[in-house]
């Protein structure tokens, strides 16, 4: 028995470990009112954002206010969240309230945007589609905050989140003739809904970061600026990439990536619609490059700048704010740093990251005010402003873009962490084009699943096997042959069948496809070692 003593002792320390290192979380107040927020931040931005609102909200009501932060994961993550947590409350106000049954027009009718929402019964998808919108149902949670816009344009078409009112209550930040305002859209992103049913609160692009250290390693003289640059032969097995299905962030990247295609086969002179097709198919090629180079996928877009500033990768692909918050992380009492953050110019939009009331929500008074505070410029200031600056964040520099245009000016953005940064002048360096790529925003993130992801280790073995010789050599083009993600094919054929309710035909297609590619890349990988 004198044996065990030890082992149980050990065993509890590393079960109690995680408990006693974990950061203390604000007690709930007794009496306190109430917000529950469903988000992708991280916990600086849930500690900044709580400690401000519910100081402010105590000054305005004289009551105390306890956040409940839900955490689910990425934007993704919380989007199927809501979607099934949705699903069931209006599955239970069909079958219980209105007493009629679940079928499968029902269950496709009550969020299809496509739908008008007659209150005529002669068609079910119809009729349900207008008692969802008419109903209060909801899901316990409040608000959404955080993620891009496809997601949130994606749900308030469904019916999930409804007018907050901010666009009334603050008339001089949502109209075209104030100095403050914010635009409706910044180089062709959308920063506002025109229904309020959304906002945007802060900018965000995409770019490059790249380990200096680890690129002299490997002879790489001239850092990364270009997402053509990450297909380099040097960088083999050296980036670092994130899974599209499990952020919106990643998918978003990986769209304007292929926007960017696009836009250079404008400028040599092709017509749009031979333009779209030829920089779709162009950027899909590409991404199997970035694949095959690869060192993994991961499921958590932080890891990637993470990763790369400890030397686990050369360079990867990542939103702004994570690439500069990581740098600064690793930065040395002088400010050097081994990870560096570019954006690309000419590659990258700048989109907002935003904010919604959620149908049905359980406190909605507290909620909209958390939207007006957000948008203010006393929230606003936390977004840049180093900690310790007037109105700034108390512990963390949170390192993200405020979306108030007024903060890349004297006299705020001399407070601000990143005082070159000005998305407004980076905004014209690029112009998303919605009507190209966004109705196939969530193809893309299947495609690069069943071409990248899941057949991963034949596309690097095939890489691999083809070296140093040129795009041009057969086996290279066999690599890169995306004819059955064309366009067309994408536009129609594969998008209908993930629009479809019936998923067993997604995973029949998704087997299809991943056989096929595996099945591309062996036979690639042989053609490479045949011409040897």
């Amino acid at each position: 028995m004198n044996r065990l003593v030890p082992i149980l002792i050990s065993l509890a320390l590393v079960i109690a470990a995680p408990l006693l290192l974990r950061e203390s979380q604000s007690p709930l107040i007794p009496g306190a009112d109430q917000l529950v927020i469903i988000s992708p931040h991280n916990e600086t931005i849930r500690y900044e954002f709580s400690r401000a609102f519910e100081e402010t909200y105590r000054k305005r009501t004289g009551r105390n206010v306890h956040i409940d932060w839900r955490l689910p994961g990425g934007t993704t993550e919380i989007v199927r969240y809501l979607n099934s947590e949705f699903e069931a409350g209006f599955r239970n106000y069909w079958t219980r309230k209105l007493k009629f049954p679940w079928t499968k027009a029902s269950l496709e009718g009550y969020s299809d945007s496509r739908l008008s929402g007659s209150p005529d019964k002669s068609s079910t998808a119809e009729y349900a589609r207008n008692a969802f919108l008419n109903s209060e149902i909801g899901c316990g949670i409040d608000l959404f905050f955080g993620g891009g816009t496809f997601d949130f344009i994606n749900l308030a078409n469904r019916g999930f989140l409804v007018d907050s009112g901010v666009l009334n209550r603050n008339p001089a930040l949502f109209s075209t003739g104030s100095d403050i305002a914010i635009p409706q859209a910044l180089g062709g992103e959308p920063c506002w809904d025109l229904h309020g049913r959304w906002v945007g609160t802060c900018l965000a692009g995409f770019g490059i970061c790249y380990n200096s250290d680890v690129l002299a390693r490997l002879s790489i003289s001239s850092p990364p600026t270009q997402w053509v640059d990450l297909a380099d032969r040097r960088f083999f097995g050296a980036i670092a990439l994130a899974d599209p299905t499990k952020s919106g962030s990643v998918a978003k990247a990986y769209e304007l990536m292929i926007q960017q295609q696009i836009n250079q086969r404008l400028s040599e002179g092709e017509n749009e619609n031979q333009a779209v097709k030829e920089g779709w198919e162009r950027g899909l090629q590409l991404l199997i490059q970035l694949a095959a180079n690869s060192r993994y996928f991961s499921d958590a877009a932080p890891k990637v700048p993470a990763d790369v500033a400890y030397g686990e990768a050369a360079a990867g692909m990542c939103i702004d704010f994570y690439g500069r918050s990581e740098s600064e992380a690793v930065a040395d009492d002088l400010g050097r740093t081994r990870l560096h953050y570019n954006n690309v110019r000419g590659g990258t939009s700048v989109g907002a990251d935003s904010i919604a009331l959620l149908r049905g929500a359980p406190h909605p008074e507290i909620a909209m005010a958390f939207i007006d505070f957000v948008v203010s410029c006393e929230g606003q200031k936390l977004w840049d402003f180093r900690p310790g600056t007037p109105g700034g964040p108390l512990r963390y520099s949170l390192r993200r873009l405020p979306i108030r245009r007024e903060f890349y000016r004297e006299p705020l953005r001399s407070f601000m962490a990143d005082r070159e940064a000005d998305p407004y002048r980076d905004a014209q360096a690029f112009h998303y084009n919605e009507s190209w790529t966004a109705p196939l925003f969530s193809t893309l993130r299947f495609l690069v699943r069943v071409m990248c992801i899941d057949s991963r280790e034949e596309l690097v073995a095939a890489r691999a096997a083809i070296g140093d010789a040129p795009v041009s050599s057969p086996a290279f083009q066999k690599l890169l042959d995306v004819s059955p993600a064309r366009y067309d094919v994408a536009l129609r054929q594969i998008r209908e069948t993930l629009r479809s309710a019936d998923r067993l035909n997604e995973i029949r297609l998704a087997n299809l496809l991943v056989a096929h590619f595996r099945n591309q890349y062996r036979e690639a990988a042989r053609m490479a070692r045949q011409s040897q």
